[in-house]
């Protein structure tokens, strides 16, 4: 087995899953031509299809779909293997994502029933994961130098604010009617977090034919068979809901205590109040040194991932960090609620939680540390990334 690992604008990532194949013995080498997961040029996907030919390329692998190297994939006949964490991830739904060489991991248990449904011939559920090698060399670094009660923050949050989404974009374009039944999904859906799913299905074909009538210039940019409805929903409905609740939700936890957000570059932060904003940090040690420095990291995931724990959560623990997340059923299933990870399912709930774990050091860093083993024994990318080439090549069947 020769992989070829694609960088697709990941290189610290993919370079993570480089290491972890050497040490199960895999010959890897590194292909940094291509970082745009969607670009595809004639020229590119020649070079790289000529690549794979004269290097004897098995197999290729890369963080998401990229769609250059999914075609010269195909063209060389060999597999392609794509690990996938994000949600909702419509390009699978393309006709570069149902080649039949393509190999998906998915982390949501739902879009990989979705996606089999959907006639995707190969899709594995598997739980994220983390180099835990990786993660211990840097704990305890990090212990060496700064000991372990060293924190920089009471409450941090890590990710984006979803300022910059589909829904404000097309806002003018939207008839004042039908904004305010949109306005009537997120009152609905937002700041609710009980594994019920409150804005796929609420939107009919009619509304979004209104929409078209009234305004010529709106745009569904859709490159899959999916329904453009359901990219609707996923693509713009859903990621005004998360901007909706971090906002609100981060503004009114730093009326009473130190809130840190690290987020990227021209972040609109008008409505953050006094939430202290922080660029993006760099993954990796440096978002490790976060995480482990502040009390409590928090965790607001999108509506889209309905049946995953994020890889946000997997390296916050395995960094050592306390980690108090939105409800997920499958966090709940994975990890023991209270005594690995706290989570919260409604804006009381959580408030009422970070006020209580900022005066109890010993509970929170008993599930702290509870939390940090459970990672590193039980969710390390050796064993995960094992599992995933026995099944590619045909040694362990498809599993939801």
């Amino acid at each position: 087995m020769k992989i070829l690992v694609i960088d697709g604008g990941s290189k610290g990532a993919v370079e993570v899953f480089a290491g972890v194949m050497r040490k199960l013995g895999v010959e890897v080498s590194y292909y940094g031509e291509i970082k745009n997961t969607n670009q595809v040029t004639e020229e590119m996907v020649y070079r790289l299809s000529a690549y794979i030919k004269a290097q004897g390329i098995t197999h290729l692998f890369s963080i998401h779909l990229v769609l250059s190297a999914a075609i010269a994939a195909y063209d060389a006949g060999v597999k392609y293997i794509c690990y996938i964490w994000d949600a909702p991830y419509p390009k699978v739904y393309t006709p570069y994502g149902r080649l039949d060489n393509c190999w998906y991991t998915t982390f949501d248990r739902l879009d990989c029933a979705r996606w089999k449904e959907a006639g995707i011939p190969h899709v594995l559920y598997q739980p994220l994961a983390i180099d835990a090698d990786q993660f211990r060399k840097w704990n305890e670094k990090r212990l060496k130098r700064y000991g372990s009660r060293r924190y920089i923050h009471d409450v941090s949050f890590v990710g984006q604010l979803y300022d910059r989404n589909l829904y404000d974009e097309n806002l003018d374009k939207i008839p004042p009617a039908i904004r305010t039944y949109f306005e009537s999904i997120f009152e609905e859906a937002a700041f609710r977090w009980d594994g019920v799913n409150r804005i796929y299905g609420k939107t009919g074909q009619e509304i979004i034919d209104y929409i078209r009538l009234n305004s010529q210039d709106f745009k569904i940019p859709n490159i899959s068979d999916m329904e453009d409805l359901d990219y609707f929903e996923q693509n713009f409905l859903i990621r005004k809901v998360a901007n909706i609740e971090r906002t609100i939700l981060l503004r009114t936890l730093a009326e009473e205590h130190d809130v840190t957000l690290y987020t990227r570059k021209g972040t609109d932060c008008s409505m953050l109040g006094n939430v202290r904003v922080m660029p993006p940090v760099a993954a990796g040690e440096a978002a490790g040194m976060v995480y482990a420095g502040s009390r409590i990291n928090l965790h607001i995931a999108l509506k889209g991932i309905e049946g995953g724990t994020s890889q946000r959560v997997m390296e916050v623990m395995a960094a050592g960090g306390f980690m108090m997340s939105s409800y997920c059923a499958e966090t709940a299933e994975i990890f023991e609620e209270d005594k690995e990870i706290v989570m919260f399912r409604t804006p009381e709930e959580l408030f009422e939680k970070v006020d209580y774990y900022l005066t109890h050091e010993e509970e929170r860093r008993r599930i702290m540390q509870n939390g940090q083993q459970k990672v590193l024994t039980c969710y390390d990318l050796k064993s995960k990334f094992r599992r995933l080439l026995a099944w590619v090549e045909g040694a362990e069947e498809q599993t939801q």
